[in-house]
């Protein structure tokens, strides 16, 4: 019997769970697709999880600036409800069947790494953004912060695939 199939064999006996971090941009999109084409045909159980960055603002008052929480207006974000309703929506369209959604607000990599031990899932799937080294100054990897943080397999899905 090949690894593969006794991994299938494995997964079938026992069932298996994958953490999908499922926001609005393609390439997450495109992470969903690559899950469900992975692990569909085993016993699995999809969980899928967004998260809503805090936002934060540059205080003036320093010589470099500096980085303060935004007081944020309650009425201004949307009902967890609601945005559980959105996720399945998203996930379900990229053809995850039956999904579980969690959605928070934070940081997306200490969310998506406590999610993942919360539920004890077998594997972790995100989406990687081709970002270039200032925008990753800025705007942190998620895919890089999720490896660096667990020690739970993490399938990294990267944007369009190559001709």
């Amino acid at each position: 019997m090949t690894a593969r199939a006794e991994w299938g064999f494995c997964a079938r006996l026992f069932g298996m769970r994958i953490l999908i971090a499922l926001d609005e941009s393609p390439v997450s999109a495109r992470a969903a697709r690559e899950a469900v084409r992975l692990f569909s045909d085993m016993s699995t159980e999809f969980l899928v999880i967004s998260v809503t960055r805090v936002p934060t603002m540059w205080a003036p008052g320093a010589v470099f600036g500096m980085v303060a929480p935004l007081v944020v207006d309650p009425t201004w974000m949307k009902s967890d409800q609601k945005l559980e309703v959105e996720l399945v929506a998203r996930a379900e369209a990229t053809g995850v069947t039956d999904p579980e959604p969690h959605t928070a607000s934070g940081d997306p990599v200490t969310i998506i790494c406590q999610a993942a031990e919360d539920h004890d899932v077998d594997v972790i799937v995100v989406g990687s953004h081709d970002k270039s080294a200032w925008r990753r100054l800025v705007d942190p990897s998620v895919a890089t912060g999720v490896v660096r943080q667990t020690y739970r397999p993490v399938l990294v899905v990267s944007g369009e695939p190559s001709e």
